[in-house]
């Protein structure tokens, strides 16, 4: 059984990747589904709380939910492996397909998926970060490894109270349309709208709670033939997938039917504005990267990169993510506003009594990614 999931190559364009196995991935024979979840890993911190994690059929009745303890955590070099019984079931322990599935983290302890791997042994697929990276999520680079091609997709964070602006609590994805096939994938490459404003097929919620209800497609979508492996292929009517205007409120905390008194969407926002200082999550930390899938140039540059400052070797530039700003590395000809691998300080002119001087910075802790 091969894990099948979408990831964006360096050029922009959507592309699947396909494990052949999940190491440690079992014990889900019978009326359950197995989960993994892989976390972004190179710098330390970006384990965190266990999400809770739901599953749905393709026609939205509940199959079962995983709640993790508020004390269960995943360091950033770990992994969790998780069996979800198939209890909630109509009867309960009825074997069921997982087409749907949510994770909710319900702490403020946050946390950042490279991967989510899903499999009842008869269907399977995989959710990467880059996914939710595209269509707007919070997220960082990694280093953790998902295929035997040393793919290193991004992670996406999710983060109860948004601390430093990561913008999800939760995230849903549609299996089966998240384990592309090659004609939906052009679709996908046509037009991202298809997936990123898709609600049903993919969305990140801002608070949607562990019991929260995410939205189906009803009646099940219809999918033309795939042309190259005769699998599920496009979706028949493209445009019946995209969310209307305003369909879909992203800030609720159960289901589309809640409705919030203004005063509680005032307080939300209110606090989601405090939470927001910067998008550097330890200025005193620095990444130091080789590798050419790293762009410290993106980092710098994306609006919803959270992390910490990151240098790339492989550009030659070092960003200033707190400021949002890119400097090069100093070299013989450049010697000022620039950063110094050798020290590891970035070195900008400040003005003193009327002259200017050079003014370094460094940092406590570094992370080296090879």
């Amino acid at each position: 059984m091969s894990f099948v999931g979408i990831v964006m190559e360096a050029a922009g364009i959507l592309t699947t990747v396909a494990v052949a196995s999940v190491q440690g991935l079992g014990g889900y024979k019978g009326a359950s589904t197995g989960v993994k979840l892989i976390i972004g890993q190179g710098d330390g911190s970006m384990g965190g709380s266990v999400p809770h994690i739901a599953l749905w059929d393709d026609h939205g009745a509940r199959i079962g939910q995983y709640h993790a303890k508020s004390k269960d955590t995943i360091d950033e070099d770990g992994t969790g492996e998780l069996v979800i019984n198939h209890s909630q079931t109509t009867p309960p322990g009825h074997q069921a397909d997982p087409m749907y599935v949510m994770l909710s983290n319900l702490e403020n302890n946050a946390i950042c998926i490279s991967a989510v791997y899903v499999t009842n042994d008869k269907i399977s697929g995989t959710f990467y970060g880059d996914v939710g990276y595209m269509c707007g999520m919070s997220w960082y680079p990694s280093t953790a490894l998902v295929d035997s091609n040393f793919y290193t997709p991004r992670c996406v964070w999710l983060d109860a109270d948004h601390t430093n602006g990561i913008n999800a609590r939760a995230l849903s994805f549609h299996l089966n349309d998240i384990a592309a096939q090659p004609d939906k994938l052009a679709e996908y490459n046509d037009n991202t709208d298809t997936i990123c404003k898709s609600t049903p097929r993919f969305s990140f919620w801002g608070n949607l709670t562990p019991d929260g209800q995410i939205p189906f497609f009803s009646p099940p979508l219809q999918y033309n033939i795939d042309s190259v492996n005769g699998g599920q292929g496009a979706d028949k009517d493209p445009k019946a997938v995209i969310d209307r205007d305003n369909q879909y409120d992203k800030s609720v905390y159960v289901s589309q039917q809640e409705h919030h008194s203004k005063r509680s969407s005032e307080k939300t926002a209110k606090q989601q504005r405090r939470s927001i200082k910067t998008s550097n999550i330890n200025p005193e930390h620095l990444i130091i990267t080789d590798s050419n899938g790293h762009s410290a140039k993106e980092v710098c540059e994306h609006p919803n990169s959270v992390g910490w400052d990151i240098v790339s070797t492989k550009e030659g530039l070092f960003c200033d993510l707190a400021d949002r700003q890119l400097y090069p590395l100093c070299s013989p000809t450049i010697t000022v506003n620039c950063f110094d691998l050798n020290a590891l300080q970035l070195k900008t002119l400040v003005e003193r009594d009327g002259n200017f001087a050079v003014h370094p910075r460094g940092y406590n802790t570094t992370a080296y990614w090879k």
